[in-house]
């Protein structure tokens, strides 16, 4: 259905099928700030160089690495263990799974956050394949289902982002006592609405001392939304023309979610219907109660309830390192709106910790649209990390 094809969803698995913008985003312009958008020399090395915990080793798509001169039949072992837990935050328990090196010692923590949508497994498998990746190379990692999903509790249609900024908040709390964590580096990661969620919980809790975001959207809710929507019709080869004519009423009614004034969504209701009698029912939005009463908008109600909220204005006060990593051709994202927005608040914050890399080729998945082939964004993350957080 029309509402739902503008959901992210970042997975390694599933995001592979959203196609790419036939049209690559203008050029980001910003001065000084402009500096931390890595060269596409940099971002290559970052990308290709293999760092040196991977030596020898090949990732899978979960589940422990492979060595790369194993003798045939030879049985495996892994390089992590991984710890079952229930984390309480805010009235629920949230269940996650701790990732840690099989070794003794304290580790850098990065907790994971899930995608957009209510499918536990699909959610989590972008968590699911860095995990032991991290792991392996000496950071513990937490995957966790999100709340009302998976084994957590909560019911799912009645959160909002900022639950999920609590919830990783608090599992970073939480984890900071635990034995085998070193709670002066504590992170967040997370993709496309994890990696708003990420950078939000960074800027809320005082223990996350670093955020990873990949296709994190950096835009208003609203604006992230329309983008996401309209992209996903021209992906169907919806004409432009139709396009500018529905653009209005999508603007309009995702407006009337944001302001949670029943008024504004009488008004917009009754366009819709109107509208109805001009345009297919899929090229247009929903009304309220049906987007609350049909099954398969269940799993875009938290977004669409998190309309309202301002998650730019607290960009100005964050000053922690930061890596953003977007694809060039994300129809999902608006990649340069979210990087002219990045230099815009991090200048205003006085952020210099900070690097925005965005990769050529590369859509709302890291995978590569010509050649097919997946985008190692291990090596660029954990390259990052090694040069600014785990040396510091």
């Amino acid at each position: 259905m029309s509402a739902i094809a503008g959901r992210c969803l970042v997975t390694i698995a599933l995001l592979l099928s959203i196609p790419a913008c036939a049209c690559a985003q203008k050029e980001v312009q910003g001065g000084d700030q402009a500096s931390h958008v890595l060269s596409s020399v940099h971002l290559q090395a970052l990308l290709e160089t293999k760092p040196t915990c991977l030596e020898g080793y090949r990732t899978n798509q979960t589940g422990m690495l492979s060595r790369i001169d194993a003798p045939p039949g030879e049985r495996a072992e892994s390089t992590f263990t991984v710890e079952t837990l229930s984390i309480p935050s805010a009235g629920v328990l949230i269940r996650g799974w701790l990732y840690l090196p099989r070794k003794a010692g304290r580790f850098p923590l990065i907790v994971l956050t899930n995608g957009g949508g209510d499918g536990s497994r699909a959610i989590k498998s972008l968590s699911d394949w860095i995990a032991p990746i991290l792991a392996h190379c000496g950071i513990a990692a937490l995957v966790h289902d999100k709340r009302g999903t998976g084994e957590s509790g909560g019911n799912y249609v009645e959160t909002t982002y900022d639950d999920y900024v609590t919830d990783a908040g608090n599992s970073a709390v939480y984890l900071s006592t635990h034995r085998n964590v070193d709670p002066r580096m504590i992170g967040v990661m997370g993709g496309s609405e994890g990696g708003r969620i990420a950078v939000l919980t960074a800027s809320r809790f005082p223990i996350v001392s670093f955020a990873i975001s990949l296709v994190g959207t950096v835009v208003s809710m609203q604006d992230d939304r329309i983008y996401a929507q309209l992209g996903g019709y021209r992906t169907r080869g919806i004409a432009d023309s139709v396009i500018d004519e529905i653009t209005p009423l999508w603007k309009r009614s995702f407006a009337a979610w944001a302001s949670n004034k029943p008024a504004d969504h009488d008004k917009v209701n009754e366009e819709i219907r109107e509208a109805r009698k001009h345009f297919a029912r899929d090229l247009l939005p929903f009304t309220k109660a049906e987007m609350e009463s049909i099954p398969d908008f269940k799993v875009v109600l938290p977004t669409w309830k998190s309309l309202g909220n301002d998650y730019m204005t607290e960009m100005q006060h964050f000053t922690k390192p930061w890596l953003a990593m977007f694809g060039e051709v994300d129809v999902v994202v608006p990649t340069q709106a979210s990087v002219r927005n990045i230099l815009h608040y991090m200048a205003l914050s006085g952020n210099t910790h900070y690097a925005v890399a965005v990769i050529p080729r590369t859509g709302h998945a890291p995978v590569d649209v010509e050649t097919k082939r997946m985008v190692r964004i291990d090596n660029l993350v954990l390259n990052w990390l090694n040069a600014n957080v785990l040396r510091q």
